[in-house]
């Protein structure tokens, strides 16, 4: 039986952060990942900045643009990965800085996910397991190669031809979109 207090309770500021987080984790890692050049530091990234959004998450507005607010924490947590590891990195902070300055807008990003969903669909079934091995999975060409049953070039090239083939869809879906 339900708690009758429970169910008029305002939802749970935290509950509603992470879910947010979850679902929109694809776009904040892919923010990540396009200035955290490592995959183990862009992990360590997002789980800083999952951890973060959920200590902050009574700050966040409802209804305001969450996938602006996660990038901005990820930004901040992108520049204190590179200060912790005192390293060269690819990209320096004031570079970092300017590129999410006038990061894309949620619209766009939003726009670009649609694109790539409907491109995924008109993958060659192949093309498609390949992709979701090497991105979901983060399986290496010759894990890719093995479970395939290819070569390890073979399943490089595939993979160049899938990403390429994408590219040229989403382009052409954005430009229409327009």
């Amino acid at each position: 039986m339900t708690d009758p207090e429970k169910a008029t309770e305002a939802p749970d500021p935290t509950e509603e952060v992470q879910l947010l987080f979850v679902r929109h984790e694809n776009t904040i890692r892919a923010f990540v990942r396009a200035l955290q050049p490592s995959l183990a530091d862009a992990d360590d990234v997002m789980q800083e900045t999952f951890l973060t959004v959920s200590r902050k998450a009574a700050t966040f507005e409802l209804g305001t643009n969450f996938v602006a607010w996660a990038c901005g924490v990820a930004r901040l947590k992108v520049l204190e990965n590179f200060r912790q590891r005192k390293r060269a990195t690819v990209l320096s902070e004031a570079a970092i800085i300017a590129l999410t300055e006038d990061a894309p807008s949620t619209q766009l990003i939003s726009e670009t996910e649609g694109a790539l969903e409907r491109c995924l669909e008109r993958l060659a079934p192949k093309a498609r397991d390949l992709l979701w091995r090497r991105y979901s999975r983060r399986q290496s060409s010759t894990e890719m190669a093995e479970a395939a049953g290819m070569t390890s070039t073979a399943v490089r090239v595939a993979l160049t031809k899938a990403r390429k083939a994408l590219r040229d869809c989403i382009t052409t879906q954005l430009q229409h979109a327009k």
